[in-house]
């Protein structure tokens, strides 16, 4: 009974003047609504951004040959690195313990005139090896993807993207066994990629969509691209391999079959997709600190706004407590009635904040289209960061009117009054 009638005195303290306490909380509620929503905004960002990058593929290292540099004693400065697809194939081999798969591309330097029916376009060619749909998470809607055999016979054979296809052959499906020419040279198709969805934040120069694939030995055999000049070499680390050492290891390979020194870093340019991911999750961690300690800062700010309206009250009614000390009421008694009050005030603000918060997260992810922009993904990591920045404004907004009740001086405040 004695906490229900502390409860009671309470509540009946802070309706006496609703208005000074909703001024007083709105601080904490803002506080509490916006820390969640940020929070849950920036971890849906960095999902989002993950999942359009996983799209491309799995993570991998593009190694673009270059020229050699100088400075380095018994190599010549100024000369073109070559790289072939036996060279893929040796550096694959030896550095099988890092290393899935390389994937030796030529990739064509503009888009390629490319006939069918009477249709003529400029497609995007990448010639590559029968690896590629899995490892670039290509599925193919009709028809088949390359084969071991394509490659190693250089079959005149073609894989078309989705809207290419169309563009084509008006039906994606029709194009399967149809003769397109590339150049001039004639190849059959035989498959077609489902639509691939997404932004394609990487690649953009090149939409997937609209890709032609063929084998890289087909290239070489019948468009008179050179086999020792592949365009990009790209190498896949073993999933949970460091894939600075699987970069490292197959550098050293290519080195000692290209002529040039493993330390020259111009000889391979190279482009790691996974630092992307790397960063994405330093960036989250950034802002949810920055997020934490700014929202934390606004809550306390919101705490002491109910800290002050506490005193003000307290002011208000200095001789109600002097009395009360005087006819012999503990200082631990009033002390805990004052902060019950500023902690109701406080517990309440930071629910219907939080309720309001979580409401308009879930709201958005609900109404927002699928995959246009991120929207909000409410974690366990938020609401934690949310809740232990609501318990230090509790604990301020409690203990700051709490202390003024115990320092109260009798005499003092029933002298003042009279």
């Amino acid at each position: 009974m004695e906490v229900a009638e502390r409860l009671r005195q309470a509540w009946e303290s802070i309706a006496d003047h609703p208005r000074r306490v909703a001024a007083s909380a709105l601080g904490v509620f803002w506080g509490a609504a916006a820390i969640v929503l940020m929070l849950a905004w920036g971890t849906g960002f960095r999902d989002y951004m993950r999942s359009e990058l996983a799209r491309f593929g799995r993570p991998s290292i593009f190694v673009i040959p270059g020229s050699s540099s100088s400075g380095f004693p018994g190599y010549r400065p100024g000369v073109p690195v070559r790289a072939s697809r036996q060279d893929a194939l040796i550096a694959e081999r030896e550095n099988s313990d890092l290393v899935a798969a390389i994937l030796a591309e030529h990739w064509s330097e503009g888009r390629v005139l490319v006939e069918a029916g009477g249709r003529v376009r400029r497609l995007d060619l990448t010639a590559t090896d029968h690896r590629f749909d899995e490892l670039r998470r290509f599925r193919v809607g009709a028809g088949r993807f390359l084969d071991a055999a394509d490659v190693e016979r250089s079959r005149p054979v073609a894989v078309l993207g989705h809207e290419a296809a169309r563009e084509l052959f008006n039906e994606p499906a029709a194009a399967v066994g149809r003769t397109l020419r590339i150049e001039g040279e004639p190849f059959e198709v035989i498959g077609v990629f489902d639509e691939k969805a997404g932004r394609q934040y990487t690649n953009t120069n090149r939409p997937e969509n609209r890709l032609l694939i063929v084998p890289n030995s087909s290239v070489e055999a019948r468009l008179g691209y050179d086999e020792h000049r592949v365009r990009i070499l790209n190498v896949y680390p073993r999933a949970g391999s460091d894939s600075k050492l699987a970069f490292r290891a197959v550098v050293k390979s290519l080195a000692r079959r290209g002529g040039f020194h493993p330390d020259d870093i111009d000889a391979l340019r190279h482009f790691d997709l996974s630092h992307i991911l790397g960063m994405l999750d330093l960036m989250h961690v950034g802002f949810t600190f920055f997020i934490g300690v700014a929202g934390t800062i606004t809550l306390l700010v919101g705490g002491v706004g109910i800290a002050n309206y506490h005193l003000a009250m307290l002011a208000e009614r200095s001789v109600e407590i002097a009395v009360a000390k005087a006819i012999g009421a503990r200082n631990r008694t009033l002390m805990l009635q004052s902060a019950l009050e500023s902690t109701l005030v406080s517990v309440t603000a930071a629910a219907l904040g939080l309720g309001f918060g979580l409401a308009a997260g879930l709201g958005l992810t609900r109404l927002a289209p699928v995959g246009m922009f991120p929207v909000p993904v409410i974690s366990g990591t938020s609401i934690g960061i949310t809740l232990a920045a609501l318990v230090g404004v509790a604990v301020v907004a409690a203990l700051v009117p709490a202390l003024r009740v115990r320092k109260l001086d009798v005499s003092t405040a029933l002298r003042e009054s009279s």
